[in-house]
């Protein structure tokens, strides 16, 4: 991949000074459709914040949440390195504080992810596919606002794009998909995931982008009976969801981008209707 150079001095100190403000302070961008270069380094990370007050129930009817009003902190790292032109090795998680109002607060280290992404062709980028591992850190899986399920999780997809590069991409417009299934060694059902986003340049240079895209995930319903606290799960083992989201990004420099966005979740079951916004930067290197 040739890189640019590019006198943006300025942008380079905001994104130091950002990334330093995320890091005393944030979830990493969902993995895509792209491959980073062999001995190419890149790490990602973001603050997000999510809050509701209503709850989809078993009917997918939208009530309001029985804790009240939820309020959520994620701050997520993700470091992917490229072993080969054929493989790429990542890793991430997330630091977690939840709260509702007639809940406990929980804090702390949430589910670890350790997988590898390959070429769906070895001729062009932006064509991939993924399999990872999903371990439990230690947290207690039986609170209402517990921070994962605590069993270990597999999951398998892939991901299509119309472009080939990544996010220094400079093309006027593209897509992207990505479908694939989370399977849990435990109680919680089996998960259909899907995304699909589009990128459009707001520049000529394509420095800035606009994204639009959505996130789905339907059970498979094949849930596993588990303990029920009193007043139930915030994050049940057995749920679907509808996310469409917004987002601008930055290009820094050839090494550096960020991106705020916002999101709502309005379609589901046994899920928050939670809304959320996140700030985030990757950082790429040799």
């Amino acid at each position: 991949m040739v890189k640019k150079s590019h006198p943006w001095r300025g942008s380079l100190l905001f994104a130091i000074l950002l990334l330093m403000m995320l890091i005393n302070g944030a979830p990493r961008a969902d993995a895509g459709a792209f491959m980073i270069a062999e001995g190419e380094s890149e790490y990602s990370t973001g603050i997000t914040f999510a809050s509701a007050k209503d709850f989809f129930n078993r009917s997918r009817h939208r009530v309001a949440q029985l804790c009240g009003r939820s309020r959520d902190i994620y701050w997520s790292h993700g470091y992917t390195y490229g072993y080969s032109y054929y493989y790429n090795f990542f890793a991430n998680t997330t630091l977690i504080h939840r709260s509702c109002t007639t809940t406990q607060t929980i804090s702390g280290l949430g589910n670890a992810v350790f997988g590898v992404r390959g070429r769906l062709d070895e001729t062009r980028n932006g064509r991939t596919w993924e399999v990872s591992l999903t371990i439990p850190t230690g947290y207690d899986s039986h609170l209402p606002n517990r921070l994962g399920f605590g069993v270990l999780g597999l999951w398998g997809g892939i991901a299509w794009s119309t472009q080939n590069t990544g996010w220094e991409e400079q093309k006027p417009t593209y897509w992207e998909f990505g479908t694939g299934i989370q399977y849990w060694f435990g109680f919680p059902a089996t998960q259909w995931r899907s995304y699909a986003k589009w990128s459009a340049r707001l520049d000529e240079g394509g420095l800035n982008r606009f994204v639009a895209g959505a996130a789905l995930r339907l059970s498979m319903h094949d849930y596993r009976p588990e303990p029920t606290p009193l007043g139930g799960h915030r994050f049940p083992g057995n749920s679907d969801a509808f996310v469409p989201y917004a987002s601008l990004q930055h290009t820094f420099s050839p090494s550096i981008s960020g991106h705020a966005t916002i999101g709502d979740t309005i379609w589901g079951r046994n899920t928050s209707a939670s809304w959320y916004t996140s700030l985030g930067v990757t950082y790429k290197w040799d």
